[in-house]
């Protein structure tokens, strides 16, 4: 009977710390931006980085916001941001690896043009993909003729 009660007690306690976290997220983001700008946000997000980074895949989980002209992520416990504006996306991809190495789960790869001027590319798991790519599709690329691939 102690058992249950113990286990009871722990799911409960990650219950209420991931509630609290995902207030904290929302909090930073409605600080962030105005509502009106913001089109989808999803919590839980794992980021793969940039493929321009140096070394390993850094993995870290967050939130990631659809604005109407650009894409934001902000990572939970680092200070791990990155703002893709819409007119610096290339080409969006549904892939299983990214930096050449096994993501082992399906991903979108965004490929921007970055701050230097060269082209490099995100890499997330978001929960319920296909509703992030037509919103990407219609927000920012309405004007611009991009294929959503599937990597070979």
């Amino acid at each position: 009977m102690a058992g249950w009660i113990f286990l009871s007690i722990v799911f409960f306690a990650v219950l209420a710390f991931l509630v609290i976290m995902r207030r904290i997220e929302s909090s930073r983001i409605e600080r962030k931006f105005n509502k009106d700008e913001v089109v989808i946000t999803s919590y839980g997000v794992n980021y793969f980085g940039l493929s321009s980074e140096k070394g390993r895949i850094p993995r870290s989980s967050g939130i990631l916001v659809l604005l109407k002209d650009a894409i934001y992520y902000r990572a939970r416990f680092s200070k791990r941001e990155l703002l893709i504006p819409g007119k610096s996306i290339r080409s969006l991809k549904i892939v299983e690896t990214h930096k050449g190495k096994p993501l082992y789960q399906k991903s979108i790869a965004i490929d921007f043009i970055n701050n230097d001027g060269t082209l490099d590319t995100a890499a997330f798991r978001i929960p319920f993909p296909a509703q992030w790519l037509g919103a990407i599709k219609r927000y920012l690329l309405e004007d611009k003729e991009i294929d959503i691939r599937t990597e070979n």
